[in-house]
């Protein structure tokens, strides 16, 4: 019975197939640290996973500022207070630069205008409901 093997070359290193890369491994090369598959998923649009990286994979609650190693439990929003230099839930980053700041806080503004716009709406459905009910 024969095979159809190759001759092993004992100066040549082996070579081994190397798989495609997953969506789970996507983040995964040569040289760089992994990081968590939950993290660079196309649905994270949060900015400030760029400035943080999650301790273990698959974990996005607890997280590294990548300027001064900081571990913040609280996922990305107490991650991203930190890096804001936002007074309240955690001390703020003493190593991260002013463009960071400023872009994050721009992102939180705007969400915070998003989420107005989104209550406003609301609120005026339920006096509109309300008032149907009246009459």
């Amino acid at each position: 019975m024969s095979t159809s093997r190759p001759a092993c070359n004992s100066d040549a290193p082996a070579s081994t197939p190397i798989p495609a890369p997953t969506s789970a491994s996507a983040g995964h090369a040569a040289g760089t640290a992994a990081r968590p598959a939950a993290a660079v998923r196309a649905t994270r649009i949060d900015p400030g996973w760029k400035y943080v990286t999650a301790v273990e994979e698959g974990n996005t609650n607890d997280t590294i500022c990548n300027f001064c190693g900081k571990i913040t439990k609280g996922g990305i929003t107490r991650a991203k207070e930190h890096l804001m230099i936002k007074p309240g839930n955690v001390a703020g980053c003493k190593m991260v630069p002013k463009d960071v700041i400023s872009e994050l806080w721009e992102f939180y503004n705007q969400k915070k205008i998003e989420e107005d716009k989104v209550l406003r709406r609301q609120a005026l459905r339920n006096k509109v409901s309300m008032l149907g009910s009246l009459i």
